[in-house]
């Protein structure tokens, strides 16, 4: 299947009020916020909240106090479930749900904004999703990619609107690879629809949701 067919497929699908909260996750670099602003886009900003999970990562200052297990050397990055504020971000994808405003978590590089609960349709972008209950969505679309690409992504992101040099992205891809491996990639068999954006590509690797 192919991507305009897809998105098409998935705009149907909450167009007829199938699906009213979507969860796209995967690791850094792997697509999955250009993916989650197309589908914002496509069902209209009007209809739809978009919730994007990095601001219920915790800061570097609270996973400083553990190391992983595995990688005692690093530092905890997002691939683990204990870098994320899960409590929080559950209760405010259950508010909306439930047709309630939420504001969303302020961050040095993100302010705050208001999510209206008359919207009826929610999509949750963020690697966060991998690790919240099931059931909070109707369905779950994973992304992963191949390292040559998603380090390309986090350059262009991270140096241009985060200031840090590539130096640091470049070692800090490492560390994620290491923990991505480790921890993370084996969320990818919870998802309904998994895709590969490997070379930038997009396949379709698995679809439990709809046939092609």
């Amino acid at each position: 299947m192919e991507k305009e067919i897809f998105l098409n497929s998935l705009y149907q699908e909450m167009d007829k009020g199938n699906l009213q909260t979507l969860g796209i996750y995967g690791h850094g670099g792997s697509g999955k916020s250009v993916l989650a602003q197309e589908l914002w886009t496509l069902i209209g900003k009007n209809r739809a909240n978009l919730l994007e999970t990095d601001v219920y990562v915790l800061d570097g200052s609270v996973r400083d106090l553990v190391a992983p297990r595995s990688f005692l050397d690093q530092k905890v990055t997002a691939c683990m479930p204990l870098a994320h504020e899960l409590g929080s971000l559950e209760r405010d994808i259950k508010a909306l749900q439930a047709g309630l405003d939420i504001l969303t978590i302020e961050r040095d590089w993100q302010q705050s904004k208001r999510l209206s609960g008359e919207k009826p349709i929610l999509i949750v972008e963020g690697m966060s999703v991998a690790f919240l209950p099931s059931a909070l969505f109707d369905v779950r679309i994973c992304l992963y990619t191949d390292e040559a690409t998603s380090l390309a992504r986090r350059l262009t992101r991270d140096v241009a609107h985060r200031n840090r040099s590539q130096d640091f992205v470049k070692a800090m891809e490492k560390e994620r690879r290491d923990q991505y491996r480790a921890y993370y990639e084996a969320y990818q068999a919870q998802a309904d629809i998994l895709i590969n954006q490997s070379q930038n590509q997009f396949v379709i690797e698995r679809n439990t949701y709809f046939s092609d």
